[in-house]
């Protein structure tokens, strides 16, 4: 099946996903997801493996998870600014958008079990606790102390992206103690220069 070759999006960058690309990507999500009522926070892994193979497997797990996020959050910018929707290829989007996020939430039943298991969060639901990221939480804290808004946020952000920032921080740690250690035997080092030479520190 050909498609539309990969364009330059705005930004100036050669685009990963061509028009063509997202098109079809939501089609397969607007078939996957017939019997569940919108809006979708999941997206199954047999799902993601059918779209793989729809666009001929020229992309990974990872990219096309990246993908559908990246369209659930134009949809949003869409649907709040209509100016946005600016050319047909837009509004073609934003039309089969709107029959995966656009509608209100209605409570479903959990007898989906193609879809549930497996699932690759995309947003919407998020997480429901925090503590799985306490390196996160705590610099947030501190930097807003009293301001309880970000938890829930944060809450919506989704358990793969938090787990990264989570783990950036503690990586940022370790480089802290390592340059702590650094310095405390530069100090020492120099200490020793400075006491260890003629006459005292005080030149006496």
């Amino acid at each position: 099946m050909s498609t539309t070759p990969p364009s330059t999006a705005p930004n100036g960058r050669s685009r990963v996903f061509s028009e063509s690309d997202e098109i079809q990507i939501l089609k397969c999500l607007i078939r996957a997801t017939k019997s569940i009522p919108p809006p979708i926070t999941t997206v199954g892994t047999s799902t993601i493996n059918r779209i793989i193979k729809r666009l001929d497997h020229r992309f990974t797990v990872s990219q096309i998870t990246d993908k559908i996020r990246r369209l659930r959050d134009k949809h949003h910018n869409h649907a709040r600014n209509r100016a946005l929707v600016r050319n047909h290829h837009d509004r073609r989007i934003f039309k089969l958008s709107k029959r995966i996020w656009g509608k209100k939430a209605t409570p479903r039943k959990k007898n989906n079990k193609s879809e549930d298991q497996g699932a690759i969060e995309v947003g919407g639901d998020g997480v429901e606790k925090l503590d799985k990221f306490p390196y996160l939480v705590a610099e947030f804290s501190k930097v807003l102390p009293e301001n309880e808004v970000w938890k829930q946020k944060m809450k919506r952000v989704g358990e793969e992206k938090l787990r990264k920032m989570d783990q950036e921080w503690v990586m940022l740690k370790v480089e802290e103690a390592k340059l702590v250690a650094k310095k405390a035997e530069l100090i020492q080092l120099q200490i020793m220069e400075v006491m260890g030479g003629n006459g005292s520190a005080n030149g006496v």
